[in-house]
């Protein structure tokens, strides 16, 4: 699905989804460590750039998601804005005293949400799910029965999703068949739900005989589909690195922010 919104692939999408979870691992703490709002402005701006670039999704839809970040991020700061602590008034209502101080960390508090999540989205949209169990089993010996374990469940939510699109559909041409109570309110709820359920089991059932029948087991095991470290990985540790400098560096020459320190 993912692919059909794309339109280029960049050396983000060769990279080790190893490396790309680790350095959102170190990308998140530091983040957290960042408390100068004028560095996260400007980290959270380049990361901005990076999702727009480097994602090969098409403008269009990366709008639409900018713009559910932003509502999502704005809404997340609201109670740091309405009720946090200061000493510098600027409005003042009942309940509700946004201060200076309150309205700066807020606003901290939203960049730092922006900048992991314009990252995440780059993970997202550069790394298929089945690449990344593959990594862990190949990179680091995580065991093939929890790994396809995981991927055969990613598998089945589309399934899963496309027969509930099914009965709803086949419940809407028998509707005057079928009495009211059956398909609305919860006993509606709890037919659906014993419906999808049982179809899965049956699903699963049938799923680990094939497994088994083909020999399927725990032990050492070669692939096909092969992951490995390259360049692309390098470049990836070296952009990042890049971002984390360059945030500091236009932070101390660009300040729309007056305060140093947002705690």
């Amino acid at each position: 699905m993912l692919q059909s919104i794309r339109k280029y692939e960049t050396f983000v999408d060769r990279s080790n989804p190893i490396t790309k979870i680790g350095l959102a691992a170190v990308l998140f703490l530091t983040v957290v460590l960042i408390h100068n709002p004028n560095y996260l402005f400007h980290l959270s701006l380049l990361l901005l750039l990076a999702m727009i670039i480097l994602s090969g999704v098409k403008l269009r839809y990366l709008a639409a998601l900018i713009a559910v970040m932003l509502l999502l991020g704005s809404i997340s700061s609201l109670y740091m804005i309405f009720y946090g602590e200061g000493t510098t008034t600027l409005y003042s209502f009942g309940i509700i005293h946004i201060t200076e101080e309150s309205f700066v960390r807020g606003i901290h508090v939203m960049m730092r949400g922006l900048a992991v999540s314009f990252f995440g989205a780059l993970i997202i949209f550069t790394t298929r799910i089945t690449d990344v169990f593959y990594s862990l089993m190949q990179q680091l010996s995580l065991k093939p029965k929890y790994a396809y374990s995981f991927m055969a469940a990613v598998r089945m939510v589309p399934i899963i999703i496309s027969e509930y699109v099914v009965l709803r559909q086949a419940r809407k041409v028998r509707r005057a068949l079928i009495h009211k109570k059956y398909v609305t309110g919860m006993k509606g709820f709890k037919t659906t739900i014993i419906t999808l359920l049982s179809q899965s089991i049956r699903r699963a059932y049938r799923l680990g005989i094939a497994m088994e029948s083909k020999g399927f087991d725990d032990g050492p095991r070669t692939y096909y589909h092969r992951t490995s470290f390259s360049i692309s990985d390098i470049y990836l540790l070296l952009f990042i690195g890049a971002c984390i400098f360059m945030s500091f560096q236009l932070g101390q020459i660009i300040t729309p922010f007056e305060t140093t320190d947002a705690r």
